[in-house]
């Protein structure tokens, strides 16, 4: 799918976060590994999933190019959740993608 958003101001807006300064620099910095480390409750898993949104929405990468790594299965749940459903509201992936070869669909 091509790229869908271009600027940082288009994020904000889709995923609807006033996102601050610190937060922005680590969601649109160039495509490289990155560790945020922050507090309980400070938006770590929110910018996380900014960062995957911004990173595929801009065509940088494709979806199955990203590992997002959390302490938490309740964080990589909503890691999860929160990146699928902001992609699809960017018209960046279907809402109902087909499984990965090797992968059979989903039951659940």
């Amino acid at each position: 799918m091509p790229a869908r958003i271009s600027r940082p101001d288009q994020l904000k807006e889709l995923l609807g976060i006033p996102f601050t300064p610190e937060q922005t620099a680590c969601i649109i910095a160039p495509p490289a590994p990155q560790v945020i480390v922050a507090g309980a409750g400070s938006g770590k898993t929110t910018v996380m999933a900014a960062r995957v949104v911004w990173l595929v929405g801009t065509g940088q990468v494709a979806p199955e190019q990203v590992l997002g790594l959390t302490f938490t299965n309740k964080a990589s749940g909503e890691l999860t959740e929160r990146v699928r459903t902001a992609l699809i509201k960017a018209g960046v992936t279907d809402p109902d993608p087909l499984p990965s070869p090797g992968h059979p669909p989903s039951t659940t």
